[in-house]
């Protein structure tokens, strides 16, 4: 009896052992999966970084290519300067940038769409290729761990890519106006004039350092002045000032309707000046903009200009001075045949919008556009 009592007590105690080791290592997976999911966020958190960090990048590669489509002269060191050095102040370890196209295809350096990134023209290699009008970004960054170094990992890296381009802008809020290619004067009745050959484009200031026009709300061959209908209701031009809608167009050219404007030059004065010292996009149509539709007119945009508002004036019939330039340096219109008009400087003008394909022209409004 006493050998089978001790023989049992024995038996215990090995289950007593191995329900410990079952418990220890219960216990280690327990604390490896908790430390997985408390890594996991941390991971997450430094990969939103480094996401953040590649857009950064890729968006000032891309505004500083758009500084070259705006005449400002650039080489690759541009680019590559202004990358790198966010790249540092957004905490990425390295980076790795290509050349695109504006609508993000990898360039080669004799600017030919490549293959892939072996054959594409890298940012700071020395070359800006041809036609470079957007950068591809990698980015990565190491951060260590805290709950991972009980399991074996004390570091992770995190990566991401960013793809951002410029090119002439197709989309924002717009002004309710119209200018045409031939903008500078309106004769006595009211046609317009001098064509686009004698714009300028004013230097940064404020105001802006150059030229400032009074440009007419002319009226077309149809008989109907410049103002276009964004949102489908009649005589409300007033409000489309104060909140424009969004407006995107796939591409150049594209029609626009019209609006009344007899009834609306009045209406939008006020609103219009609020904006005074703002630099308003205004859509530009080819030709004199001649419809034969009178106020159900439509208009053929080919573009998007950048105008640095001075003021709006309207006036009901009679010789509108503020349209006239006397007394000052204005580009004034020829002869009394508007008597609406809005004066200001066309300067060159980058903002963050979608962009297409096309040639940047005087003061054509730039678009920098993340697209991946």
């Amino acid at each position: 009896m006493q050998r089978s009592r001790r023989s049992a007590h024995h038996q215990r105690d090995g289950q007593r052992g191995q329900i410990l080791v079952v418990a220890v290592l219960a216990m280690i997976s327990m604390i490896g999966g908790v430390a997985l999911i408390l890594e996991g966020g941390n991971a997450y958190a430094h990969q939103r970084m480094v996401q953040n960090g590649a857009d950064a990048v890729a968006n000032v590669g891309a505004t500083t290519i758009a500084q070259g489509l705006g005449g400002v002269p650039i080489t690759d060191l541009t680019v590559d300067s202004a990358m790198t050095s966010l790249s540092i102040s957004n905490g990425l370890d390295s980076y790795t940038g290509y050349y695109t196209d504006w609508q993000g295809h990898l360039l080669t350096n004799g600017g030919a769409q490549a293959a892939n990134t072996s054959a594409a023209a890298e940012v700071g290699a020395g070359t800006l290729p041809p036609g470079a009008q957007g950068v591809q970004v990698g980015g990565t960054q190491a951060f260590g761990t805290t709950f991972g170094r009980v399991i074996g990992f004390s570091q992770f890296s995190a990566s991401a890519e960013s793809t951002a381009v410029a090119g002439a802008l197709t989309g924002g809020e717009f002004l309710p106006v119209i200018f045409p290619v031939n903008i500078v004067d309106c004769d006595v009745n009211g046609d317009t004039g001098v064509g686009d050959t004698n714009w300028s484009v004013s230097q940064p200031g404020e105001p802006p350092v150059g030229q400032e026009y009074i440009v007419p709300l002319c009226k077309t061959g149809g008989g109907s002045f410049m103002i276009l209908d964004f949102d489908g209701t009649p005589n409300n031009c007033a409000d489309e000032v104060a909140n424009p809608p969004h407006l995107q167009f796939p591409s150049f050219p594209v029609d626009l309707n019209s609006d009344n404007g007899n009834n609306c030059a009045g209406q939008m004065v006020d609103e219009v000046n609020k904006k005074h010292g703002q630099v308003v996009l205004i859509p530009i149509c080819d030709g004199n903009c001649v419809t034969n539709n009178g106020s159900n007119a439509t208009y053929h945009v080919i573009r998007i200009a950048a105008f640095y508002l001075d003021y709006m004036s309207d006036q009901n019939g009679g010789h509108n001075t503020a349209c006239q330039g006397d007394g000052t340096d204005l580009v004034p219109i020829r002869g009394n045949g508007s008597s609406a008009c809005i004066a200001g400087w066309f300067v060159r003008y980058i903002t963050t919008g979608s962009v297409g394909g096309g040639q940047i022209q005087g003061a054509g409004a730039i678009g920098v556009q993340l697209i991946r």
